[in-house]
C-alpha cells in the first residue's frame, strides 16, 4: 500500500538508489568504447585530407585502394581480436579482459602521432580493430552479468551512445584540428580509462565461476548498490541464488560439444546472432560512418561537407538516445523492425537522388536531400540496426553457449565489416552511390520480412535461468 502511494519522485530516487552504481560503472568502461567510435569515424574527415595535396604524409596523397584499406584494416584488427579477448575473458575474467582492451588503443594513436607514411596508419588502424573486438566482445557480456534485467536494454543502449559520442568528436575536430593534435589528446582517455575501472570489482559470474563466493557477494552488493549485508533485501537474496544455482549448473554441465549446437534453441539462437550482424553491417551503416564525408562530396549536396559531417552524427546520437529511453519498454523486435523499415527508404532515396544526378536532372533546390537521407539513416539505425545486436545475442544464445555464440557473433561481425568497409569505396566508383546505397536498401527489404517471422522478442529475459532444453 504503502508503495502503491509513493509518487514520481520517490520511485525514482528508489531506483537511483538501486542503479546508480551499475549505470556508472557501465559510464567508466565506455571511456574506451567511445575512444573507439573515433577510431571508427577517423576516416571520414581525414581520408578527404590523405588523399588531398595538403597531406600530412611526406609520402604523398594515398590512392583509392590505399584509402579502402585504411577503412577496413580495421575489421582485420577486429576479427583477431573478438577471438583474442574472447579467450582473455573467459579464462582471466572480464575486468581483465577490458583493462587490456585500452592496450592496442594506446599503441594506435601512438603510430598515427609518429607515422610518416601509409604503413603507419595501417597499424594504427588494425590495432584499433583489436581494441573494437575487445569492446564487441567483452562490453555486452560484462553488461548482462552485471545489470539488472529491468534496465539491461537501456544499459546495453549506452554502448552505441558512446561510439556515437566519439563519432561527433572526431567529425568535428578532425576538420579543424591539427593532424597531429588529435592523436594527443586521445592518448589521454585510454589513461583515464585504466585508473577508473581497475577500482570496479570483477562481475559476480566471474567471481562465481572461480568459486570465491563471499566476494561474488560483495559484488553483486555493490552493482546492486547494497552498502551492506544488513540491507539485502529479499530481492537481492532471490536474485544471487538464481545466479549460484546458474553458475552451479554450467559448472556441473559437460564440456560444449556439437550436439550442443544442433538443437532448436541452439539454432535459432545462432541464426539470429548471424542475422543481426549481418544486418548491422550490410545495411550499410558502418561503411556509410567511414566514408561519410566521401559520400557527402559525391552526392552533389550544397552544403559544407564539414558541417554536414557534424549535422549526421548528432542526428546519429539523437536515435542513440530515442532507443536508450525506449527499448526496455518497446521491446527489441518492434525497434529492429522500425529501423531496418526506416533504414531501407532512407537509402532508397539518397540512391535516387544520385541517380537522377548521374544522369543529368537539375535537381537544384533539392541539394538538402541527400543530407536529410543520411542523416535518417544514421538516426533510424540507431535506434536498432546498430546497437540492438550488441546485447539481443546474449539474449537469443542458450546459457551454456552464451560466450561462444557471443564470439561467433563478434567474429562474424568484423568479417562482414571488411567486406563492406573494404567494396564499398569501390562500389562507389564504380557503380555509383545510388548503386551501392540500393544494394543495402535491398538487404534492410528482406530484413523487414525475417524479422517479422523469426525474431523473437526478448525484453525483460531472465538471463540466470536455465531454458529446459538445457537442464
Amino acid at each position: 500500500m504503502e508503495q502503491e502511494q509513493q509518487g514520481p519522485p520517490e520511485r525514482a530516487s528508489i531506483w537511483a538508489r538501486k542503479n546508480l552504481n551499475q549505470v556508472l560503472a557501465v559510464i567508466r568502461i565506455h571511456i574506451i568504447t567511445a575512444s573507439y567510435g573515433v577510431t571508427v569515424g577517423w576516416p571520414a574527415p581525414i581520408i578527404p585530407l590523405l588523399r588531398s595535396p595538403e597531406t600530412p604524409l611526406p609520402s604523398g596523397p594515398v590512392t583509392v585502394d590505399e584509402a579502402s584499406w585504411i577503412g577496413s584494416t580495421l575489421c582485420i584488427g577486429g576479427t583477431i581480436g573478438t577471438i583474442l579477448f574472447a579467450i582473455i575473458h573467459t579464462y582471466f575474467g572480464k575486468k581483465i579482459a577490458l583493462l587490456l582492451t585500452s592496450v592496442p588503443h594506446i599503441i594506435l594513436w601512438t603510430l598515427i602521432l609518429v607515422g610518416d607514411n601509409v604503413w603507419y596508419i595501417y597499424g594504427a588502424r588494425f590495432c584499433s580493430g583489436l581494441t573494437g573486438g575487445g569492446v564487441v566482445s567483452v562490453v555486452p557480456l560484462y553488461i548482462a552479468d552485471i545489470a539488472d534485467k529491468k534496465i539491461r536494454g537501456t544499459l546495453g543502449s549506452l554502448t552505441i551512445i558512446f561510439i556515437n559520442i566519439g563519432l561527433v568528436f572526431i567529425y568535428a575536430a578532425g576538420n579543424y584540428l591539427p593532424y597531429d593534435l588529435i592523436p594527443k589528446i586521445m592518448l589521454v582517455s585510454p589513461v583515464a580509462f585504466i585508473v577508473l575501472v581497475s577500482f570496479l570489482p570483477e562481475t559476480p559470474y566471474c567471481l562465481l565461476k572461480k568459486g570465491r563466493l563471499l566476494e561474488a557477494e560483495r559484488s553483486l552488493m555493490f552493482y546492486r548498490n547494497i552498502s551492506d549485508q544488513q540491507y539485502q533485501t529479499a530481492e537481492f537474496t532471490t536474485e544471487f541464488d538464481e545466479l549460484k544455482s546458474f553458475v552451479h549448473t554450467q559448472s556441473t554441465q559437460s564440456r560444449i560439444c556439437w550436439a550442443d549446437f544442433t538443437t532448436p534453441e541452439a539454432k535459432r539462437g545462432l541464426f539470429i546472432g548471424v542475422f543481426v550482424m549481418a544486418l548491422n553491417q550490410f545495411s550499410g551503416i558502418f561503411a556509410i560512418l567511414t566514408y561519410a564525408g566521401t559520400i557527402l562530396q559525391m552526392s552533389g549536396t550544397g552544403f559544407d561537407p564539414n558541417v554536414a559531417l557534424v549535422l549526421v552524427a548528432i542526428l546519429n546520437i539523437c536515435g542513440n538516445l530515442t532507443s536508450f529511453a525506449i527499448i526496455d519498454r518497446a521491446g527489441r523486435k518492434i525497434m529492429l523492425l522500425l529501423s531496418a523499415t526506416g533504414v531501407g527508404l532512407a537509402l532508397a532515396v539518397l540512391g535516387a537522388h544520385s541517380y537522377l544526378l548521374t544522369i543529368g536532372y537539375d535537381l537544384q533546390g533539392a541539394e538538402w536531400l541527400p543530407v536529410l537521407a543520411l542523416a535518417l539513416t544514421l538516426f533510424l539505425g540507431a535506434i536498432g540496426i546498430t546497437n540492438i545486436p550488441f546485447f539481443i545475442v546474449p539474449e537469443v544464445m542458450p546459457p551454456k553457449l552464451r560466450s561462444i555464440g557471443s564470439t561467433i557473433s563478434g567474429t562474424l561481425l568484423c568479417m562482414f565489416a571488411f567486406v563492406t568497409v573494404k567494396l564499398y569505396p569501390i562500389m562507389m566508383v564504380n557503380i555509383h552511390i545510388y548503386g551501392t546505397v540500393w544494394i543495402s536498401s535491398g538487404v534492410c527489404a528482406i530484413a523487414v520480412v525475417i524479422i517479422i517471422f523469426l525474431i523473437p522478442e526478448t525484453k525483460g529475459k531472465n538471463l540466470n535461468v536455465q531454458s529446459d532444453s538445457q537442464k
